[in-house]
């Protein structure tokens, strides 16, 4: 069996499985947000259930509408505050940042163990070799009372990504990549499995990246298997040359509408957003410092930067990014998901036209329903800022 097989069949307690088997499997975390959670407690107070199997291994942060805009977002917040402390849950509540990055940086996560999340883009850990499920909220209530998460093992498409990104194409632009290669149903219900040089020479950061996409494409889960367990006799359904991978952008009216950047230039833009759990950690604000090249922010250009955790802020600060930013006309935002899912912290109105490193370009994602929205990496974030337009340089 394959990596992914092995490990579900470990965690099933079984010797061997096949795709469409119904199994059982043990979960190691359980994950929710205050984006999701409003909807997990009422689906947990309409289940009866009274005990959270070990509060432990449960993980919420407050990322979503953090501080609260609204007083029903603060209300919410008062609640998961209630349940947290009677289940002995691990609430993130002061802004330690958005799930996927606190996750990373303070989970000790691991090659084959199994994490749902009431979160589509969960698959974020995968990027070290995790198995990660997102559910519907109403979906967590008996994962969150027994441990056990009930599935059908998913089919399989394996990428494999040979040689490295040639800069300044980054892992963003390989994820953006991926996306539109395997959307429109390739890889719908399926579990991706990347391998190859071209993503096992990332840094942490980069694998991230890459991995937090793999929702947008409809897969159940994905992740990077560990090269030390890869089968070289495995066919790949999709292989990939990093070094031809060039800056690319996602255009609406959804990530998979991938074209080349060479081909928007000159298209004018309104605001900039760089963060949040795709593409806001340390690796990616030194892109985007780089990308202004010491200029200012366009006048007729916001440019809104959202640090994915407190950590990258201190990384931030230590490092001169922050004061780098400032000075250039950024408006920093508290760590979290920030204007990503469109609930405040940056919103956008008919007319606007967004370059933004977030997970999603549908319709009314970031506000308004006419505002058109981009998705790129820091680096081309960074030269629109400065220019106003898409640029390449």
């Amino acid at each position: 069996m394959n990596f992914l097989y092995c490990s579900l069949a470990a965690a099933a307690g079984l010797s061997e499985i096949v795709a469409g088997q119904k199994i059982k499997i043990q979960v190691s975390l359980l994950l929710a947000h205050d984006g999701t959670a409003g909807k997990l407690l009422q689906a947990w107070e309409k289940s009866g259930r009274e005990k959270v199997f070990a509060g432990q291994k449960v993980i919420i942060t407050l990322d979503h509408q953090l501080p609260a805009p609204t007083p029903a977002a603060r209300s919410l917040h008062r609640q998961l505050q209630d349940f947290a402390d009677r289940q002995n849950i691990r609430l993130y509540h002061r802004g330690e940042g958005v799930l996927h990055q606190v996750v990373a940086e303070r989970e000790p996560l691991r090659p084959g163990m199994i994490i749902a999340g009431a979160d589509g883009h969960v698959a974020t850990s995968g990027a070290f070799g995790a198995i990660a499920f997102s559910l519907k909220p109403e979906e967590m209530v008996l994962p969150l009372a027994t441990g056990v998460l009930e599935i059908e093992v998913p089919e399989i498409i394996r990428v494999e990504v040979q040689n490295q990104l040639q800069p300044p194409t980054s892992p963003r632009d390989l994820a953006l990549t991926l996306t539109g290669l395997l959307a429109h149903g390739l890889a719908r219900g399926k579990a991706v499995l990347l391998s190859g040089s071209g993503v096992w020479g990332l840094s942490s950061s980069g694998k991230m990246t890459v991995c937090n996409m793999l929702g947008e494409t409809g897969a159940i889960t994905g992740l990077i298997v560990p090269p030390e367990v890869a089968g070289e006799e495995e066919s790949k359904e999709i292989v990939l040359n990093a070094e031809e991978i060039t800056p690319v952008v996602s255009c609406p009216p959804e990530p998979s509408n991938v074209r080349p950047v060479m081909d928007l230039v000159g298209l004018a833009v309104t605001q900039v957003v760089v963060g949040g759990c795709s593409s806001g950690r340390i690796e990616d604000m030194n892109a985007l410092v780089k990308a202004l090249k010491g200029r200012q922010v366009h006048a007729k250009t916001n440019l809104i930067v959202t640090p994915a955790s407190t950590k990258v802020v201190e990384d931030m600060e230590m490092e001169g990014l922050t004061k780098v930013l400032r000075l250039a006309g950024a408006i920093i935002n508290p760590p979290g998901c920030g204007p990503c899912a469109g609930q405040h912290l940056g919103l956008l109105e008919a007319g606007d036209r967004v370059v933004a490193t977030i997970v999603r370009n549908t319709s009314g994602r970031m506000g308004a329903p006419d505002a058109e929205i981009y998705l790129a990496s820091p680096w081309t974030a960074g030269l629109a800022a400065a220019a106003g337009v898409i640029a390449i340089d």
